[in-house]
């Protein structure tokens, strides 16, 4: 991607919604040295970490080269036309008005400038056919499809974001008056298969578990039920399809044990870029 992206005819770079930086950390290497660089996150906790974090893993780098600055995505700390490239990581997806965050990263990107926004379509992650589910009822697979999907339309009605936004970036960057607008799909997939003895599918493992055992994510009730019906679900199809998920995981996790249960988990995670006018 740095080859296609011409990072090396960059010398500055942006992350928005940088967190520990992880993303920006990947892409710094393959700039123009020295590059600046600047991280914008609105939690204090996350400029501070990011900020020492990046200082120990760039030593080199003089320290007014890198910054990074408590703000928000909507309405950048930065000032106009100051970057070369400009990027997000799984930040619009969260979003009430992302139309409005993109305005924002193009106007401190620099005629010419590289904007390169990386967001999913995390629907199909609930999708997926695993060991268990390929021949599970047709029934039970569409009125799952339905919960997933009421639930992403009643979030979105709620202003708490679009995971499905990766599929519409094309057109937004159309909208915004981006040129040399080019679409990539991340090549990452989180396999799970016997016997999990990786670092990553133990890891996997145990994110999952963890996730149901504290009733946060995918597995809190309430937030659930919420949403479905914002989004137009019934009591009755998210009392029966939440019993069935429980259910579901149940199963899973008995043949993670018996050490016959796999799945690809290829997610669909768009890498969206184009160039400022």
């Amino acid at each position: 991607m740095a080859k296609r992206w011409r990072l090396g005819e960059a010398s500055s770079l942006a992350d928005i919604g940088c967190g520990l930086c992880h993303w920006s950390r990947l892409l710094y290497p393959y700039l123009r040295a020295p590059a600046r660089f600047a991280g914008v996150d609105r939690e204090a906790r996350w400029v501070t970490e990011a900020a020492g974090s990046f200082r120990r893993l760039f030593p080199q780098v003089p320290p007014g080269l890198l910054t990074v600055v408590q703000g928000d995505a909507t309405s950048i700390p930065l000032p106009n036309d100051s970057f070369d490239v400009v990027t997000c990581q799984t930040v619009l997806m969260h979003l009430a008005r992302p139309a409005d965050a993109l305005r924002e990263m193009l106007r401190i990107l620099r005629p010419g400038g590289l904007l390169v926004c990386v967001e999913p379509n995390n629907l199909w992650n609930y999708l997926a056919f695993t060991s268990l589910t390929a021949m599970e009822p047709v029934e039970v697979l569409v009125r799952r499809f339905e919960f997933w999907l009421r639930y992403h339309r009643g979030k979105a009605a709620a202003g708490q974001g679009d995971h499905t936004i990766g599929d519409l970036l094309p057109g937004a960057f159309v909208v915004a008056g981006l040129s040399d607008i080019a679409v990539h799909l991340s090549d990452r997939a989180a396999a799970l298969f016997p016997p999990y003895d990786t670092p990553a599918q133990q890891a996997l493992v145990q994110h999952g578990r963890q996730w149901k055992d504290s009733a946060i994510g995918p597995w809190d009730r309430e937030e659930l039920r919420q949403h479905v019906l914002e989004g137009g679900g019934t009591e009755e199809l998210f009392a029966r399809t939440f019993g069935e998920l429980i259910e579901a995981f149940d199963r899973e996790q008995q043949a993670i044990a018996a050490g016959t249960f796999h799945a690809a988990f290829g997610g669909i995670t768009y890498l969206v870029s184009g160039r400022k006018a």
